[in-house]
């Protein structure tokens, strides 16, 4: 058997998120289907587990496979056989060591958000569209710097799915904006369940003038999920890429034709 790495990107917005379902509705089910229509039937780890609903710009995963594919001649098979909603962008042979997620130092999510009275069709399911010009998006901005570090993040997690340990570490937290577009960008080395759409949920309080700074200092200090803000739509919400402290792909991410 062979390790690989595989970089994945895929519009989430037609599957019940990224781990296997029943009936076969999760991205991983997907993937795994491609392989096997390439005679390859093993299972399929990927990096983080994204919600139904949520996107991601590099996913990564890992599979062993029976046979010692070229990395680019794999690439093309997989994405010769995945439907059009997930691409394959670049694979690599590792260790067999190696695993995408308990190898994995960090995460980074990117939620992004249209702040304007009209929105482009074209990016509308990918963002949260907020048509009201009511936001105050510095104050939003210096907030979001509470996140980094470690907290109890109780208050943003669903409550179902709560553990009995919520302390996490966030290692970067930053609110940016580029005329209409708003996003909040947030790297961790685990997350919660809904927990960044929580988080965004509670910056929109803050940039609406609901509630300051300080509100959001006391969330993080343990309070209970029905003291904090809404859960955000998943539609806006990007797994944009995987730290392992070391390059895992040797190829860029996009090819060249040769």
């Amino acid at each position: 058997m062979v390790r690989c790495a595989i970089e994945l990107s895929y519009d989430g917005a037609g599957f019940r998120g990224w781990q296997s379902q029943p009936g076969g509705i999760g991205i991983q089910d997907a993937i795994e289907r491609a392989f096997a229509e390439l005679g390859e039937h093993s299972r399929i780890t990927g990096a983080g587990r994204t919600d139904a609903g949520v996107h991601a710009r590099a996913q990564v995963a890992h599979i062993d496979l029976s046979k010692n594919w070229a990395p680019r001649r794999l690439v093309a098979a997989l994405n010769s056989k995945l439907p059009p909603s997930i691409s394959a962008i670049r694979a690599e042979v590792v260790e067999d060591g190696f695993h995408a997620r308990r190898s994995a130092v960090s995460r980074e999510y990117r939620y992004f958000i249209w702040n304007s009275s009209v929105c482009y069709p074209h990016i509308r399911p990918y963002v949260l569209w907020l048509p009201g010009s009511r936001y105050d998006w510095k104050r939003a901005e210096r907030a979001a710097s509470c996140f980094v570090g470690m907290h109890d993040f109780r208050a943003f997690c669903r409550t179902e799915d709560c553990p009995a340990n919520t302390y996490k570490t966030v290692l970067g937290a930053r609110l940016m904006r580029r005329g209409s577009l708003v996003v909040f960008r947030i790297e961790a080395n685990s997350y919660l369940t809904n927990m960044i759409r929580i988080a965004v949920g509670n910056l929109l309080e803050i940039a609406g003038g609901r509630y300051d700074e300080e509100w959001l200092r006391r969330l993080l200090a343990g309070n209970d999920r029905s003291a904090s803000a809404r859960t955000v739509s998943p539609g806006g919400l990007f797994f944009w890429r995987v730290n392992y402290g070391r390059e895992i792909f040797t190829s860029p991410p996009v090819h060249t034709p040769s």
